[in-house]
């Protein structure tokens, strides 16, 4: 079994029939808005399990084959079979809007309700924390997602902040890009850094997804206003680059994925009845 940016996944998602031979198929897990599900999809749209998550914007996929979700404004960690296996929310957490598991079974956690990001051990204790700044003074600040690198930094998107943070372990910001409404950062092995941008608070034609080098110079950029109708994005969510460097997009007002290839062609437009407002997601050959 190969997955794309995890590691290997217990077979209790896949079912396949005695003697059959084991042929790879690409699964699609996506935390969906609207439906209040987290699902399991293929490329071709078929609906293979659901759970509930109750509006959570956030999936991780983990190595047991478990996956950790946001179900409401808690966390959740859950099995294949629907069982809910660890979960935290009040008094440690107020407003989850993002987790991470990490490999030492820590998990980060961007908490809204207080505007912090915090990781906590497998007993819920708080063992680092950093309060994220409302300098443009919102009535309600608000994060999107939030990932711990391996060089132990965090990449924060301080949405109503307008950019992306990395914050040091020492909680120095070493790192930050400008940019309308990040909603998810993820830093890729060359040292570069994606975002998706919710530019305009509304504007279809001003959503666009950035690729930029560390010294924050843009080297590749998806949709945004000077780009063709074909390639605007009625809010870009979540995304995953693929390891043939095509992209996977969650265009959350539509309710469909696109995938796109580096010289930005449509590659293929993934539709489901069960996705609404697609977020997050995670790519898996099973």
């Amino acid at each position: 079994m190969r997955t794309r940016g995890l590691a290997a996944v217990t077979a209790g998602w896949l079912a396949l029939s005695a003697g059959a031979a084991a042929v790879a198929e690409t699964h699609i897990y996506v935390a969906d808005h609207e439906t209040r599900k987290v699902i399991k999809i293929k490329e071709d749209g078929t609906l293979l399990w659901d759970a509930t998550n109750n509006n959570g914007h956030d999936v991780q996929l983990l190595p047991d084959g478990h996956l950790l979700i946001i179900n409401g404004r808690t966390v959740q960690e859950i099995a294949p079979d629907k069982s809910v296996v660890w979960e935290v929310g009040k008094p440690v957490v107020d407003v989850a809007e993002s987790a991470q598991r990490l490999p030492n079974g820590n998990t980060v956690i961007a908490d809204n309700g207080r505007h912090r990001v915090i990781e906590i051990n497998p007993k819920q204790e708080i063992v680092w924390e950093y309060d994220v700044a409302n300098t443009n003074k919102r009535p309600t600040p608000t994060m999107r997602q939030v990932r711990r690198l391996p060089n132990g930094n965090t990449l924060i998107c301080a949405s109503t902040e307008d950019k992306v943070l990395e914050v040091s372990p020492d909680k120095k910001v070493v790192w930050s890009y400008a940019l309308p409404f990040p909603y998810l950062a993820t830093r890729l092995d060359n040292g570069h850094t994606i975002i998706s941008s919710g530019a305009g608070y509304g504007s279809e034609a001003g959503y666009y997804l950035v690729e930029v080098d560390s010294k924050g110079e843009q080297v590749w950029k998806y949709g945004g206003k000077d780009s063709p109708a074909e390639q605007h994005l009625n809010w870009p969510s979540g995304f995953v680059r693929k390891a043939n460097g095509n992209t996977l997009i969650s265009i959350a007002q539509d309710g469909v994925l696109r995938e796109v290839s580096p010289d930005k062609k449509t590659v293929r437009t993934v539709r489901s009845p069960a996705m609404k407002h697609p977020c997050t997601l995670v790519v898996v050959d099973e």
